[in-house]
């Protein structure tokens, strides 16, 4: 079991007015999230200016990504708009960094689609070159933070090393955009993997597991899962870790094992039309 406090964030996955953004913020910060997060993907809204917004509508919550396409920026103006975002927040900025996946938004950007090992590389710049620059006290913007916290998102072997030694936060993604997505067994085995690779920094490292697919008042939406994996079968689907269905209670009970038997505890959940506000609140006051 993780000796940390539970944290709990929502991600959301906007496609509407930055108003409705902060709206939603103001309304997760009043159900108990610790977190708001947005995604990063061509057709939602920008990842970075919304968070100021978000944040001056709930000012208890701390906003982050989930996670930023490393691989569509440079290191240094990346850090530049982080450390802005840091200070308008009143220092409650949390980096959320990936490597991207989806190659047709790479293309529709007019970008290169580096191969895995590739975009790694280019994410392990980015935490390096980020953290130095916002740790720098001479360097300008300055940061309210000096060193915000840096999550890494990923499922490999090479991603989920490569965060062990460098992210405070690790998230375990799906298991993959085909099949099978992972079941809660496959989950636990990446936890392992993360802290073994991390060794005299194992304590140091917060555990992140994300719910992508939360449908606890309508269990038929598997809509998002469907997005990440297009390829996957029903059933993979219908088992996938990552999908939290079913009754409040027994979300719950997953919740807590996965806290207990892995050691997570940062979950974030993406708000959609499948679960309703009421039943986040029935299920954040229960873990709460």
């Amino acid at each position: 079991m993780s000796g940390r406090t539970m944290r709990l964030g929502l991600t959301l996955p906007g496609q509407g007015p930055v108003s409705e953004l902060a709206d939603q913020a103001r309304r997760a910060e009043q159900l108990g999230f610790d977190v708001a997060l947005l995604i990063d993907h061509l057709g939602f809204a920008a990842p970075l200016p919304p968070l100021v917004a978000m944040a001056a509508a709930a000012p208890t919550l701390r906003v982050s990504n989930m996670v930023l396409n490393a691989a569509f920026y440079r290191p240094a103006l990346l850090a530049r708009d982080l450390a802005s975002v840091d200070s308008a927040t009143g220092g409650r900025l949390e980096i959320g960094l990936g490597a991207g996946y989806v190659e047709a938004e790479f293309i529709a950007a007019g970008l290169p689609f580096p191969k895995p090992s590739g975009r790694i590389h280019l994410l392990k710049e980015h935490v390096i070159q980020i953290r130095s620059q916002l740790s720098d006290p001479t360097s300008t913007p300055p940061s309210i933070q000096k060193s915000p916290p840096i999550m890494i998102g990923g499922v490999g072997d090479k991603m989920l090393a490569m965060a062990a030694h460098h992210a405070d936060i690790v998230a375990v993604g799906p298991m993959g955009s085909e099949a099978p997505m992972g079941s809660e067994a496959d989950v636990a085995e990446r936890a392992a993997y993360i802290l073994n690779q991390a060794g005299d920094r194992a304590d140091d490292i917060e555990l992140a597991f994300s719910f992508i697919q939360v449908s606890l008042d309508d269990p038929s939406d598997l809509s998002v899962l469907h997005q990440v994996a297009p390829n996957a079968t029903e059933a993979d689907l219908r088992n996938a870790a990552t999908l939290l269905d079913g009754t409040v209670s027994a979300a719950v009970d997953r919740v807590q094992k996965l806290r207990d038997e892995a050691r997570f505890s940062y979950f974030t959940f993406t708000k959609t039309e499948a679960t309703s506000w009421d039943t986040f609140e029935k299920l954040i006051s229960a873990l709460k």
